[in-house]
């Protein structure tokens, strides 16, 4: 039986969905995962957009996990992606360029105050985030950040999850919307990771007069 109640499961948004899915991967539900990827699929959400939402949590969760839940996805959808080739060619333009769009006139102090602890992760949070993964087409940057402010929530990485929190908020997801994503953890059993997330995004509000 279905972890994930149908009375639940029958108002939340394919966004919502997608972004249970890579929370559920990023915390190890694996019962919820299963239940919650049979549910996109019934729902008939894109299973590229799911792919590329895990594939996407390679960055905050790590070779391991993308490895097992990829697999995982291919096993209970079947789903065969593209082949692939990577093409080095203005990656650091792209990366520039996506993470001028999500983070606007905070970009430089973010990548000058990482650079201050390792000069190497400053520059891979270019290329490699930003350039290689998420200017990648087939979600769009709400859905990444969606999936992303999810995804940290339940790692409760207090300073990442405000950044994306800006972010997300920057490029068109409402506070509502937000608030929604954060409180939808209870449904993989994310309590605690649910209430911590809940206070960052009430700081922002509170500091910046934000309106639900």
């Amino acid at each position: 039986m279905s972890l994930i109640k149908k009375n639940n499961s029958y108002y939340m948004t394919s966004i919502e969905i997608l972004a249970l899915i890579t929370a559920s991967a990023a915390s190890g539900k694996i019962k919820y995962f299963d239940s919650l990827v049979k549910l996109s699929l019934q729902k008939r959400i894109s299973k590229k957009k799911i792919y590329e939402a895990l594939l996407q949590n390679y960055l905050f969760c790590g070779f391991p996990s993308a490895l097992y839940y990829l697999k995982r996805f291919h096993h209970l959808s079947k789903y065969k992606p593209e082949s692939y080739k990577l093409n080095l060619t203005g990656l650091k333009d792209k990366g520039i360029k996506t993470s001028k769009f999500i983070y606007g006139e905070k970009l430089p102090k973010l990548v000058s105050n990482v650079k201050k602890f390792s000069p190497e992760l400053a520059e891979w949070l270019i290329t490699e985030g930003y350039g290689k993964v998420i200017s990648r087409k087939h979600l769009s940057m709400k859905e990444r950040e969606a999936c992303i402010i999810s995804v940290l929530s339940v790692q409760m990485f207090e300073d990442q999850l405000v950044s994306h929190l800006y972010g997300g908020i920057r490029i068109g997801l409402s506070v509502k919307q937000i608030s929604s994503l954060i409180s939808n953890l209870t449904l993989i059993n994310c309590n605690y990771q649910k209430n911590f997330g809940l206070k960052v995004l009430d700081k922002i509000v509170q500091k910046k007069n934000l309106i639900f």
